[in-house]
């Protein structure tokens, strides 16, 4: 038991000090052992975000409020990049990011509270990586960071996507469901209400120059961070940004495979495709999102959100209200069903980089092995960037 223990708290550290040692050879690098010397200054940044709320979540038979907690939609973070030029156009930049995370929505719940949420947090470390880039080229990256398919889900142009957008589960993904005769389930709306989207692993990417408003993604890694998934990621994603007339179009689609062995046992091969855009009308600035998702041997989700944006309605910068629908069905699993209705307000601070939110959500679940109470979560919050 005790060597098991030490195994298991000793892994993360040892993938943690692998990263580090790979990122770690390529930035010790001067940029002299790079190419030529050259007279354009090198950069050091500094840059982040602090995103804290206040949560109100109803399980239909219990209500409480959780000061203070980190919004899962976009956690709060610290990170540094610093940039140095090449010769023939080529830039280097390193990137280390962490999550300043403590009470993350995707953590808490009604058993645990607030207790264990920072060891829970599933991004403690965000970024450690380098990228070498050109504007004729591209992009190539190496080290901890995202898959080329991250934030395909989110491509979204009303402005309320801070609280509002396909991952429904980001307001209180952490709390369970209740059954009609009182007790909790031992899985939580994350668990249920999904987005197939990827996220940051230990990979090689490579971005494409955008052409007519077109860019092109691809990448293949590990999960070194989490003990219980160690499964190989690749995947490939195209993304869309442009205009034509009165209309602003934004949108992305992406393929991702995921199998192999965790810690644990093997995990079946699992081929993923998911897909969002986002049009706006720029004279009435009314915007429509869309977004959809499936997975093999699991189920599909459809999205929907409808929304305005007025530019200084308040003397302070962009107002954005937002209503919108999710939908999850997993026949395979019991007959999943999921539901979500939202409606979201952002108000923001320009000059001040922040801005102030508020959502009311519901969650709605059912499948064949039992009835369940339907809950809801309130939530308004904060989020300022540096």
């Amino acid at each position: 038991m005790a060597q098991a223990f030490v195994a298991n708290r000793t892994t993360p550290v040892l993938n943690l000090i692998q990263i580090w040692v790979l990122c770690g050879m390529v930035w010790a690098i001067p940029p002299s052992a790079h190419a030529e010397e050259v007279n354009e200054e090198q950069q050091v940044n500094v840059y982040g975000q602090i995103n804290r709320a206040m949560l109100l979540f109803d399980d239909g038979a219990e209500r409480d409020v959780y000061p203070f907690v980190d919004n899962s939609k976009s956690v709060s973070r610290l990170g540094v990049t610093y940039d140095a030029p090449l010769r023939n156009g080529w830039q280097f930049q390193a990137r280390g990011e962490v999550g300043l995370v403590w009470g993350e929505t995707n953590a808490i719940n009604q058993v645990d509270g607030f207790s264990g949420s920072f060891g829970n947090a599933s991004e403690p470390l965000r970024k450690l990586e380098v990228s070498f880039s050109h504007p004729e080229r591209g992009v190539f990256f190496l080290g901890q960071g995202a898959m080329a398919s991250d934030g395909v889900t989110g491509q979204d142009l009303s402005l309320t996507n801070v609280v509002a957008g396909a991952a429904v589960k980001d307001v209180a993904g952490g709390f369970h469901f209740r059954r009609t005769d009182g007790t909790l389930t031992n899985f939580s709306i994350l668990n249920r209400f999904r987005t197939f989207g990827s996220s940051r692993r230990l990979r090689l990417r490579y971005d494409s120059p955008i052409r007519n408003n077109l860019s092109f993604s691809i990448a293949a890694g590990r999960e070194v961070l989490d003990d219980r998934d160690g499964r190989y990621y690749a995947d490939a994603a195209v993304r869309y940004d442009g205009q034509q007339g009165d209309w602003r179009y934004r949108g992305a689609a992406a393929i991702r495979w995921a199998g192999g062995y965790d810690n644990t046992q093997f995990r079946q091969k699992q081929l993923s495709f998911i897909a969002s855009g986002s049009i706006l009308h720029k004279p009435s600035r009314y915007n429509l999102t869309l977004a959809y998702g499936t997975e093999q041997n699991a189920g599909y989700y459809a999205y929907a959100k409808f929304g305005r944006r007025w530019y200084k309605f308040l003397p302070y910068g962009w107002t954005a209200v937002s209503l919108d629908y999710y939908y999850y069905e997993d026949p395979r699993h019991n007959n999943q069903i999921g539901n979500s209705i939202g409606l979201a307000a952002v108000q923001q601070f320009k000059k001040k980089k922040f801005e102030i939110y508020a959502t009311i959500r519901n969650y709605d679940y059912d499948d064949d092995t039992a009835d369940y109470l339907d809950s809801y979560a309130v939530m308004t919050g904060i989020r300022w960037r540096f």
